[in-house]
């Protein structure tokens, strides 16, 4: 294929991602909050196949990036908000405040720093809050603590590695192959735990599970 033909395989990714995130933001309006957290799941897993397309094939297309952003942002930023429920003014006020967050992320954002993210990402965001979403039956009190420590991490001026999954360590190549096959072969609330399992570990632990591939690129980097 060329390059304009892949920038289309690309875009269509991205695209496929945004229709995600509305037919999520569409089952929270309708109170199904168990189909739009499980469309945000796909969603976390449709941007690493993104991400490595445009990695791979080194396609750097304004319109392709722009297009991108705002699939991220629809589908982390205002569908992942809507699981917390806009009907008490609390609710909606964090809500608020969690897109606010994400659309600083996305925006203002940059690392100096090679191979790194500067705060939280937000589909690891998402991802925890569509994961608790599904484990607690869309506990509010559950869902808002969880939010507010995400907004916590994506505001926090900490690194975390690029996890780059499909690029790297076998093992990460495995774990994402289990989610996939989760998805659509488990019960939803395995899926869900091993999701939230899986995005708490990069939060928690990114250096020492998924930094490794980091430390050796900053080594040839330097050499």
């Amino acid at each position: 294929m060329t390059e304009f033909s892949w920038k289309d395989v690309a875009n269509a990714l991205s695209l496929a991602n945004m229709i995600l995130g509305l037919f999520s933001i569409f089952c929270s309006f309708c109170k199904k909050f168990h189909c739009a957290s499980w469309m945000l799941l796909i969603s976390f897993l449709l941007d690493m196949v993104i991400r490595k397309v445009t990695r791979h094939l080194n396609i750097c297309c304004k319109s392709g990036a722009e297009l991108n952003d705002f699939a991220v942002f629809t589908t982390c930023g205002l569908a992942s908000a809507l699981l917390l429920g806009v009907d008490g003014p609390l609710n909606g006020f964090l809500a608020v405040i969690y897109v606010l967050a994400t659309s600083f992320r996305l925006c203002f954002y940059s690392a100096g720093t090679p191979f790194t993210y500067k705060g939280l990402p937000c589909p690891y965001a998402s991802c925890v809050l569509a994961s608790t979403s599904l484990l607690t039956k869309g506990n509010t009190f559950i869902l808002s603590c969880m939010a507010s420590l995400m907004v916590l991490f994506m505001m926090d001026q900490s690194y975390y590695p690029h996890d780059e999954i499909l690029d790297s360590e076998n093992w990460k190549k495995v774990v994402y192959l289990g989610g996939v096959i989760m998805l659509f072969l488990s019960p939803f609330s395995l899926t869900a735990f091993y999701c939230l399992m899986w995005s708490l570990s990069y939060i928690f632990f990114p250096d020492a599970l998924w930094g490794k591939a980091v430390c050796l690129r900053l080594q040839q980097l330097r050499n």
